[in-house]
């Protein structure tokens, strides 16, 4: 792996339709560069982590989301269900898309994507940052993919904005392909989002 990842393809994994889902080749290169032997993935969504684990031969590994379809666990309440040396987090960039409600199912209070405000949002999301830190083994790791947002002529940098829950390893950014941007004409010193950053922490 290299500082900068970029796939034109998302390939052959998951739910090509769901939205907000990230290119099975990101999962796919972090197993296969950090090889571990456990491996848990949160807000699973459309099944890609799930069909890249499996093509791998990971017999042993969790996935889970609020989805019903991955036993709707509930990443601010429910306790992680085992401890592992590798996490992959891909969670909601704000409400960029509302999952509960839009995506599937009925809306829920506890869906990071229905975050009251900002500052909800990244309230939540540090405390299950700290809690997906928490439940890793010793030297395991966690990969947090998450994108940057506009909204009404604002930016907001995620990443700038969250506690660091642990040992901040690498920082490695990943092209967008095929997003709604690229098909756009701008007026004017716009510029926009075609990435996202994929951050490694490892628990000391």
């Amino acid at each position: 792996m290299k500082s900068v990842l970029s796939y034109p393809a998302r390939g052959r994994w998951g739910n090509s339709s769901y939205r907000g889902n990230c290119s099975g080749y990101v999962i796919l290169d972090l197993l296969k560069f950090y090889r571990p032997k456990t491996f848990l993935e949160v807000f699973a969504g459309g099944g890609t982590g799930y069909e890249v684990a499996k093509e791998l031969g990971y017999t042993n590994s969790i996935h889970l989301d609020l989805h019903p379809r991955w036993g709707g666990w509930n990443a601010l309440k429910d306790e992680v269900p085992v401890s592992t040396d590798f996490i992959f987090s891909h969670p909601p960039y704000f409400d960029m898309v509302v999952y509960s409600g839009q995506v599937w199912g009925e809306a829920h209070a506890d869906d990071l994507s229905r975050s009251v405000s900002y500052q909800d949002y990244i309230r939540k999301l540090d405390l299950v940052n700290e809690k997906l830190m928490s439940s890793l083994r010793v030297d395991g790791r966690l990969a947090l993919l998450i994108g940057d947002c506009r909204r009404h002529g604002k930016y907001y940098s995620i990443i700038k904005d969250i506690r660091y829950p642990g040992q901040l390893e690498s920082h490695i950014i990943k092209v967008q392909h095929n997003v709604t941007s690229e098909r756009k004409e701008y007026k004017g010193q716009f510029v926009p989002i075609v990435h996202e950053h994929l951050l490694i922490f490892r628990k000391e």
